[in-house]
């Protein structure tokens, strides 16, 4: 099947399934006894257990949680440990991606990537690639090939999930998962223009976030954002970044329920915000056994600078739908029931085209020859970016090879999930029940050509190199390598798979004694079907394009239940004590790039116990929490041979063992002063005892504050703020060569509200360090971007 009629036989399922379900559950409805009417208002239109509430937020605290359960509670009756960035860490941020947020919630950090708005980063010393959920359901987004964000424009928080939640998402991050919060309509008229200009890695953007009533039962919102940014650029012209969501709702059935429409188009054309670059001299020469702690690299180049081609971007298009209904009813147990079905399908193509990667950088002198240094066992050797430093009065240049990638890559997925949530008594017990069903396809691909540039004005000793302090010369390109003669090769990289899954799941949060006791108890079943294609590099080579290896494909098929069980005490009304066993289950279809072997399924499990306070009406709050965690059949990325393309494969490295502490607080201690702060604590190996790259073997701390002026100041509507984010140490490879020393960034805002206009401006990096920030290897190094400031301006009607 082509992937036009696959596409109109998903979208086809997916609407035909969600009418029926909701045509069948509008006709239990109006045979059951109506439910309480469901009452519009400027904050939520239709009270039902898939919307959270705003209306009692204080500052930055959130006292209820959507994604936890996948049905709104409050934060303190859950037994999970969960972090929300409201409305007002979103504006005080004057964020544009979910990237600009998250790193303030403890146990999270970003990674090693500085393409604006890519999603890269770690929970609890696990890899993400991608933000998982959006209103408590998958989000077809997060399996795209390029894990780029849309912009922050449409969302009205993000909540954070740490641990595995195996019985109600299914496949994820061992870390956790975070959902985001869309906007809905509101059936009260609102439009926000804003505008946003940015220094350093320069951009203007322009957003629209507009809703309203279009008659008594039908409400409507608009966002649209778009970024010009005079740095991303290559040769061709300007590059643009747009996000357009478009969402429709309609009270249905007398308001006991809704019906919605959204649609999502996002496009992007992008260059790196800060270029990885190459350490230099961080080995010892004389001593192979030594491990050296990097802060401020020895780098040859400037963090501004951009050594490979300027046409090193990244492109790709993504559309996505989604229709819903929701309807509640009374009758079943004499409780309250909502039935919520939803489709959503997207369909997602590009990458980065063209691409460049460089091999290991080479030290020479003024005449062209390689430097050479004396090893431990006394020999003399050429030297390379690890033994030879940047201050090294020997060194006139640094050659590297060059490589040209093509890549193909595409990401098309779906699903339909229907969720039945009940509200009911059984003799002395409440119930708070959950039945979640779901289907979903999807279909990847991802490979590249490559060749391996000749530099026609080679004069030094490395052969068809290139210089790494100056840019490459303008007369190579894309176009020039491609015509050079330089034979053409192809990488499969991850070939094609086309997976399909179906899922259900139950669980149910029962209390005793006046909600003082709240039990929960889940289960999940899951099977999963992958079609893996290799592709035949003859073929693909001898016609251009990727062509299928038919003595290569593999068929994986996987089940598997995973189950969660939780209790939550309540000694009182301000504070919760909890535990849970949780686990994950994820089907890995791929093979060992190195050996061909089959990659074995990763399982995972949780023990989990902490205490969370809800104080002075939600003027405090706060989570602590000890965690145990155990992940098999952990993968790793390992960068690729330049004469291979580059890049990284996935390979197997066992057990990953994860256990340590965390704690987050939210807080008004004073009218006008805002405050939230995390700390984490954690030690993660593997079995045999190897620490992962990226993860901190010392405590990460953040923390943020903000103080507006009181009403009877002569300056109210003045506000000011800072933030704080120290990275602990970490291991900067994948075989812990070398570790990142611990690091800090400061960043600070202030702003003036007046009227409907508020004007505030962001400071990134107020220090300018240069720090180490993050890495995947010594020649793919990051530091922090130069000082930056962000400019707002804000005007509501």
């Amino acid at each position: 099947m082509n992937r036009t009629s696959r596409f109109a036989s998903q979208v086809g399922f997916t609407i035909a399934f969600s009418l029926g379900l909701g045509l069948c559950a509008g006709a239990r409805a109006q045979a059951t006894k109506p439910a309480p009417t469901l009452e519009k208002d400027a904050e939520t239109q239709v009270l039902s257990p898939f919307t959270v509430t705003t209306n009692q937020d204080r500052g930055y605290a959130a006292t209820q949680s959507l994604g936890a359960t996948r049905v709104a509670l409050p934060t303190l009756d859950i037994s999970s440990s969960i972090v929300t960035l409201n409305e007002q860490v979103f504006l005080d941020r004057a964020a544009v991606s979910s990237m600009d947020l998250i790193t303030m919630v403890s146990g999270i950090q970003r990674d090693s990537d500085g393409q604006p708005g890519v999603e890269l980063y770690s929970m609890r010393g696990y890899a993400v690639g991608g933000i998982n959920l959006r209103d408590g359901l998958p989000d077809p987004l997060n399996a795209a090939d390029v894990p780029i964000s849309g912009d922050a424009s449409g969302f009205s928080r993000i909540e954070v999930i740490k641990g595995p939640a195996g019985v109600l998402y299914g496949s994820h991050s061992m870390g956790g998962v975070i959902n985001r919060i869309s906007k809905w309509p509101l059936f009260k008229k609102s439009t926000t223009v804003e505008l946003q200009a940015q220094t350093t890695d320069q951009f203007i953007r322009a957003s629209v976030d507009s809703t309203g009533p279009l008659n008594d039962d039908l409400a409507y919102r608009v966002t649209l954002s778009r970024r010009n940014g005079t740095r991303w650029w290559d040769r061709g012209g300007a590059n643009d970044f747009y996000d357009q969501t478009v969402a429709l709702m309609r009270l249905i059935n007398k308001g006991q329920g809704k019906i919605w429409f959204r649609g999502h188009h996002f496009n992007y054309k992008l260059q790196r915000e800060n270029q990885p670059q190459f350490l230099t001299g961080l080995l010892n020469p004389t001593n192979a056994a030594y491990v050296p702690v990097v802060k401020n690299g020895e780098f040859p180049i400037s963090r501004e600078a951009n050594p490979p081609p300027a046409d090193n971007i990244s492109i790709g298009e993504t559309f996505a739908l989604e229709l819903g209904t929701e309807l509640s009813f009374s009758g079943m147990m004499n409780g309250d029931w909502t039935l919520r079905i939803v489709g959503r399908y997207s369909d997602r193509e590009g990458d980065k085209s063209p691409s460049y990667a460089t091999g290991r950088p080479v030290p020479v002198d003024a005449n062209g020859a390689i430097v050479r240094y004396t090893n431990a066992a006394g020999a003399q050797v050429n030297g390379d970016n690890r033994f030879i430093s940047a201050k090294d009065p020997r060194v006139a240049d640094w050659r590297a090879t060059l490589v040209l990638r093509d890549f193909i890559g595409f990401n098309e997925s779906s699903s339909t999930t229907a969720d039945l949530t009940g509200k009911f008594d059984t003799a002395m017990l409440k119930h708070t029940a959950i039945a979640s069903m779901g289907y979903g396809t999807n279909e990847s691909a991802r490979s590249f050509f490559f060749w391996n540039a000749s530099n026609p004005a080679n004069t030094t000793a490395v052969a068809n190199s290139f210089s790494m302090l100056r840019p490459v010369p303008e007369t190579v390109n894309a176009q020039s390598i491609v015509a050079s003669g330089a034979t053409k090769q192809y990488n499969a990289f991850n070939g094609r798979v086309y997976s399909t899954g179906f899922n259900f799941a139950v669980m149910d949060n029962i209390s005793f004694f006046n909600d003082r006791l709240i039990a929960s108890v889940g289960a999940r079943f899951d099977s999963t079907r992958a079609v893996r294609d290799q592709f035949s590099p003859a073929l693909s080579l001898a016609a251009g394009k990727p062509v299928v290896n038919a003595a290569a494909t593999t068929t994986t098929k996987n089940t598997a239940w995973t189950s969660r069980y939780g209790l939550v005490a309540k000694p009182t009304k301000w504070m919760s004590i909890f535990g849970q066993v949780s686990e994950t289950f994820n089907p890995i279809s791929g093979t060992n790039a190195l050996t061909g072997a089959a990659l074995p399924n990763q399982e995972g499990e949780n023990n989990e116990v902490g205490i969370k306070v809800d104080l002075a009406g939600g003027r405090l709050s706060g989570t602590v929490s000890y965690f145990d965690m155990e992940l098999s059949n952990v993968l790793v990325g390992f960068i690729l041979p330049i004469e291979q393309g580059g890049g990284t494969v996935q390979l197997p490295v066992g057990v990953q063992k994860t256990k340590g502490w965390e704690l987050d607080i939210a807080a008004q201690p004073l009218p006008g002063l805002f405050l939230i702060a995390g700390i984490s604590s954690l030690d993660s190996v593997s079995a045999t005892g190897t620490q992962f790259r990226g993860v901190p073997i010392e405590p990460n701390y953040s923390l943020m504050a903000r103080y507006s002026l009181p009403e009877q100041s002569s300056l109210h509507g003045l506000f000011f703020g800072a933030s704080w984010k120290r990275r602990g140490q970490s291991p900067g490879d994948a075989t812990v060569s070398y570790y990142i020393a611990s690091s800090d960034q400061y960043d600070a805002f202030f702003g003036y509200r007046f009227g409907q206009w508020t004007l505030q401006c962001n400071v990134e990096n107020l220090l300018d360090s240069e720090y180490l920030w993050s890495a995947v290897s010594d020649t793919s190094a990051l530091r922090l971007a130069p000082r930056e400031f962000r400019l707002t301006a804000r005007y509501t009607f």
